[in-house]
């Protein structure tokens, strides 16, 4: 942060990440900060009881709406507090310090994170800061930006067809979002796969793993998926044949550098399928549907 702007009025955005391998954050909410106070603003939130959220508003995307509502509380708690523990340890930080939203940002983990998003140039007084809080709010969270596009409807709509065709979505086994708990560096993780086949123990496991469009994007969700499959393979969760990875590339876009790799190393830990070869694709959906 420039050091002309620690003490100008500053503003974040809570960010949500829904699937952690595609890596496709969604702003949830947006923090005002200057030395003068605090406020924000977060999507489902009861504008009357700060930190309550409404299950019935809470977006689509977010796949656990106990862990939102716990996060929202959390943020709350947070910011109304006179001051912060660095995760670090030392001394406390009070909230007049922009090393207060520092510290928050520290405190970000997993699908949740806390980003800098910029400063504002002209002087933001104590009882303005509500509208500024307002007015990035509806501009940043609500309004939909276009680098937070949904998905693809295409490959989804595809999936699921090929789901029915098979007859793969009646099997007595087959499950939607399907929870695996493996352990990465002495930490239990659980990472929920699309689909899967499986009655005690696993048949089968099918994920939709869509490689980003941005360049810088690509590594990391790469490395996620690898460090994930890895990690069930090596624990004998299941085999490289009992791990589907559904993919929806163009022959244009495996020709690109850091997709092919990604495709030439995730196709090396799991049974990789494009669906823009329906042919191959229908082939291991319907072997799938037939398992006892």
């Amino acid at each position: 942060m420039e050091p002309a702007a620690m003490n100008k009025t500053q503003y974040l955005l809570a960010k949500y990440i829904p699937d952690m391998h595609r890596f496709e954050p969604r702003n949830v909410g947006v923090i005002v900060w200057s030395p003068l106070g605090i406020e924000a603003r977060f999507l489902a939130e009861n504008a009357q009881r700060p930190g309550e959220v409404d299950g019935r508003s809470i977006p689509a995307f977010v796949t656990s709406d106990s862990a939102y509502k716990q996060w929202v509380r959390y943020w709350r708690e947070a910011l109304s507090a006179n001051s912060i523990e660095p995760l670090d340890g030392g001394e406390l930080i009070p909230a007049s310090s922009p090393a207060f939203i520092q510290a928050l940002q520290q405190t970000g983990k997993g699908n949740f994170v806390i980003a800098d998003a910029g400063a504002l140039l002209d002087e933001v007084s104590a009882d303005d800061l509500a509208t500024v809080a307002n007015q990035l709010y509806s501009q940043l969270v609500l309004e939909t930006s276009p680098s937070e596009e949904s998905p693809d409807r295409s490959f989804e709509e595809r999936c699921d067809e090929l789901l029915v065709k098979t007859q793969l979505k009646t099997h007595p086994h087959f499950q939607d979002r399907y929870p695996v708990k493996y352990t990465r560096g002495g930490v239990e993780e659980e990472y929920v796969f699309s689909h899967a086949l499986a009655n005690g123990t696993i048949g089968l496991l099918f994920q939709r793993f869509t490689i980003p469009k941005k360049k810088g994007h690509i590594q990391k969700s790469r490395d996620a998926m690898a460090w994930t499959l890895e990690s069930l393979i090596n624990g004998k969760v299941v085999t490289m044949d009992q791990a589907v990875l559904i993919v929806d590339e163009t022959p244009e876009r495996q020709s690109e550098t850091e997709v092919g790799k990604t495709l030439k190393l995730l196709g090396g830990m799991s049974r990789l399928v494009n669906i823009q070869n329906p042919v191959q694709a229908e082939a291991v959906f319907a072997e799938a549907a037939k398992l006892p």
